[in-house]
């Protein structure tokens, strides 16, 4: 009877102690601890809260920063670099852009020197009539 309880026991104390190492290495697993691969960070903090932030790239002379609209329709875009250079949004000066789409925004022929860039977002939330903006500063170190 004894040699049964002290196996039981044994076998329960170790059973819980890998349970919690295996729900440890999951919980990591989960965060991306093991993934391994790197993640482009916004140029921005809180990078336009209403889009969805995609990725940043520097194509010569040319900043492109890539967001998908959320359930809102996107009216309009204006922005400029301190220096007074400007933008297009997927190739076209001034765009609308559909809810849940991805566009592209391009600060162009910009570099450190260019100053930060402003960006304003003016779109309308679904079932809404009202236009919202919502702007951005990216700093100029994301020019070089």
């Amino acid at each position: 009877m004894q040699k049964g309880q002290v196996s039981l026991e044994y076998l329960m104390t170790y059973g819980i102690a890998i349970a919690i190492v295996v729900i440890a290495i999951a919980a990591l697993y989960s965060m991306g601890v093991f993934s391994g691969s790197t993640t482009t960070v916004p140029p921005c903090s809180n990078c336009f809260s209403d889009f969805a932030y995609s990725a940043h790239t520097m194509s010569g002379n040319d900043f492109k920063l890539e967001l998908q609209n959320g359930p809102s329709t996107l009216n309009s875009v204006s922005c400029a670099t301190d220096n007074g250079n400007n933008c297009t949004v997927n190739g076209a000066s001034s765009a609308s852009v559909d809810a849940n789409a991805v566009f592209t925004i391009t600060l162009v022929n910009v570099n450190a020197t260019s100053g930060d860039a402003h960006v304003n977002l003016t779109f309308t939330k679904a079932g809404s009539t009202l236009n919202m903006t919502r702007t951005q500063t990216i700093s100029s170190d994301y020019f070089s």
